[in-house]
């Protein structure tokens, strides 16, 4: 076998190296966030982004609204009262209103410009807290909503 064979063998070996040492690194990193990800579901009990904000665990009706706001990405007072009413069976604006205020005051909900007034969105830390949590590190456009 001439040396310019042996080279060329030798040049695609450690190409082929290459590629399975990046190959194991993503199934490695795969792997992390699985695990990452059944331990979230063992000490939560689930995966929703209400996992990424501890500050509401013990407040059901705020988790709820955590919830909603995630499925629907902006809402306002009465579409969130009436998701809300499908979902836990009844709902008050004023609760809602109320929560709405301590989930802004705690940096959760941002308000947003909406067509026929004030809207609501999570805000953009309390979704990429969400995304790290389960192994999606993500970033953002600083002019677009998640």
């Amino acid at each position: 076998m001439p040396d310019s064979d042996l080279a060329r063998e030798l040049q695609e070996l450690r190409k082929t190296l290459e590629d399975l040492k990046r190959g194991f690194l993503i199934v490695s990193q795969l792997a992390q966030a699985y695990l990452r990800l059944i331990n979230i579901y063992a000490e939560y009990g689930g995966i929703g982004i209400d996992v990424a904000i501890p500050e509401i665990k013990n407040d059901p009706i705020a988790r709820e609204i955590v919830k909603v706001l995630f499925d629907l990405r902006k809402a306002n007072i009465s579409q969130i009262t009436r998701e809300l009413k499908g979902r836990r069976g009844r709902a008050s604006r004023n609760t809602v209103r109320s929560k709405i205020k301590l989930l802004k005051d705690l940096g959760v909900v941002v308000e947003v410009p909406g067509e026929k007034g004030k809207m609501y969105a999570l805000s953009r830390d309390v979704i990429k807290r969400w995304l790290e949590m389960i192994g999606i590190p993500i970033t953002f456009d600083h002019d677009n909503e998640y």
